[in-house]
């Protein structure tokens, strides 16, 4: 396991650099959010959404959590234990997923998905 920056100009240069304003499963799965840094407003759709989990601040670092690089926000976990627990060799999807891991102020979001994109609002969602 190996886990990587994802460096766009979307995601915070640290730990806690991005507000999430909201999450929705409904239509496909979107985050919204503000980036700090900057403060400019930002809409994640991911596809192919597999599983997610939403984790408060206080329990986002245990197992591999604790192995996030300090610098980022955004992160992608290569050869991930997560995947594998769903049968990574049984579901053919699974070989076309990625494991990505977004910190926010106070939750970390852990998602596994085939991909996403990413808009830059002109206003708070």
């Amino acid at each position: 396991m190996k886990i990587t920056s994802i460096n766009i100009p979307a995601a915070g240069t640290r730990a806690r650099d991005c507000e999430l304003l909201s999450l929705s499963d409904c239509r496909g799965f979107t985050l919204n959010y503000r980036k700090d840094e900057d403060n400019t407003f930002w809409s994640m759709r991911h596809q192919g959404i597999i599983a997610y989990k939403v984790i408060s601040e206080e329990f986002a670092r245990n197992g591999y959590l604790t192995k996030l690089p300090v610098n980022g926000s955004f992160f992608e976990v290569l050869d991930s234990p997560w995947i594998d627990e769903f049968g990574k060799d049984q579901a053919e999807i699974l070989s076309k997923c990625k494991h990505y891991v977004f910190r926010f102020y106070d939750e970390t979001i852990e998602i596994i998905s085939t991909g996403f994109s990413i808009e830059k609002l002109n206003s708070p969602p």
